[in-house]
C-alpha cells in the first residue's frame, strides 16, 4: 500500500512543479537554471540530513552513478522541451502529449527490465493509444481562433521519449539500493547542464543576475516542488514494478489539466467541456489499462 501512496503523492508533485513556470516571464534556460540550483539544494540537505540520520549507506562512488549522470542529462533535454512545449501550447495541452512518457516507459521496462513477464503487452499498446487520443482532444483552437503551434506538440512528445528513458534508469538505479545519493547525482549534472547551455546561448551569465529576485524565487520553488516529485516517485519504485508505478504517476496529467484549465484558463471549459471531459475520461481509461495489464 505504502508504495501506491507514494506513487500518487509523486503524481501530485509533478502536477504541480511546473506552476512556477507559467507564473514567472523568463526564458526558458534561465528558468531552468534557476530551477536546477533549487534542486540541487534540497538534494544536497536532503543527502546530509539522510547521512545524519543514520538512513544512508550508499557510497558516494559507484559505477552505476554513471548512469545517473545520462539520467540528468536525458531530463535537462526533456525539460527543455517540455517547458518550451508550455510556452508554445500551454500547460493542459502539452503534459497529454509528454504523458505519452507513461506508456513507452512501461515498453521500455518490458525490453529492458524483462517485466514483461508480468505485464500484457496489448495494454500496453492500448495505453499508449488511449493518452494519445486523449491528447488530441486537448489540441483545441486558442480562443483567438488561431491553430495550436504543432511544433509545441512535436517538442512534448520528444520530451516525453527522453523522460521515459530517464524513468528507465531511475527503476534500474534505484533496484541497485541508491536513493539519496542518485537524487544529488542528477541534480549536480543538471545545474551544470543547464549552466552550460546559458553560456552556449547568451556568451555571458550578465542575463543570469538581472533577474528579478521574485522570479528567482519561483523558479527555485519549482526545482523544490520537482525534487519531491522525483523523490516520492524513487521511494515508490523500492515497493512497486516500474510498470505499475509509471501507471499512477501518469495521474499527473489529471492535476496538470485541471490547473491549466481551472487556474491558467488556457482551454475555454464552458465552450470546450464535452472535449476536456472525453479526454479526461481516456486519460483515466488509459490508466487503468496498464494496471489490468499486469498479468
Amino acid at each position: 500500500m505504502i508504495g501506491y501512496i507514494l506513487a500518487i503523492l509523486s503524481s501530485l508533485f509533478f502536477g504541480i512543479y511546473i506552476i512556477p513556470k507559467k507564473i514567472v516571464k523568463l526564458d526558458t534556460k534561465h528558468y531552468l537554471f534557476y530551477m536546477s540550483l533549487g534542486f540541487v539544494a534540497i538534494s544536497l540537505i536532503a543527502y546530509l540530513i539522510s547521512l545524519l540520520t543514520g538512513n544512508n549507506n550508499e557510497p558516494l562512488y559507484h559505477p552505476v552513478l554513471i548512469l545517473v549522470c545520462l539520467r540528468g542529462l536525458s531530463w535537462f533535454v526533456a525539460s527543455n522541451l517540455f517547458l518550451i512545449s508550455i510556452d508554445k501550447i500551454g500547460m493542459s495541452r502539452s503534459t497529454q502529449y509528454k504523458n505519452l512518457k507513461g506508456p513507452l516507459g512501461v515498453l521500455l521496462t518490458l525490453i529492458f527490465l524483462s517485466e514483461f513477464k508480468v505485464t500484457n503487452v496489448s495494454f500496453v499498446l492500448l495505453a499508449a493509444l488511449l493518452t494519445f487520443f486523449s491528447a488530441l482532444l486537448f489540441t483545441i483552437k486558442k480562443d483567438n481562433n488561431n491553430k495550436v503551434d504543432k511544433s509545441g506538440i512535436i517538442y512534448a512528445c520528444i520530451a516525453s521519449l527522453f523522460l521515459a528513458v530517464n524513468a528507465l534508469i531511475q527503476k534500474y538505479v534505484t533496484n541497485c539500493g541508491f536513493i539519496y545519493t542518485q537524487q544529488l547525482y542528477q541534480s549536480i549534472t543538471i545545474v551544470i547542464s543547464s549552466f552550460i547551455y546559458v553560456l552556449i546561448k547568451d556568451k555571458t551569465i550578465k542575463n543570469l543576475q538581472i533577474i528579478s529576485f521574485k522570479n528567482k524565487m519561483l523558479s527555485l520553488l519549482g526545482g523544490i516542488l520537482y525534487y519531491f516529485a522525483t523523490y516520492f516517485n524513487t521511494l515508490s519504485y523500492k515497493s512497486l514494478p516500474a510498470s505499475i508505478a509509471f501507471t499512477i504517476i501518469n495521474m499527473s496529467g489529471l492535476w496538470s489539466v485541471l490547473i491549466g484549465i481551472l487556474i491558467f484558463k488556457e482551454i475555454d471549459f464552458k465552450k470546450n467541456y464535452k472535449r476536456i471531459i472525453l479526454g479526461m475520461i481516456l486519460l483515466i481509461i488509459s490508466i487503468f489499462a496498464l494496471l489490468f495489464g499486469r498479468s
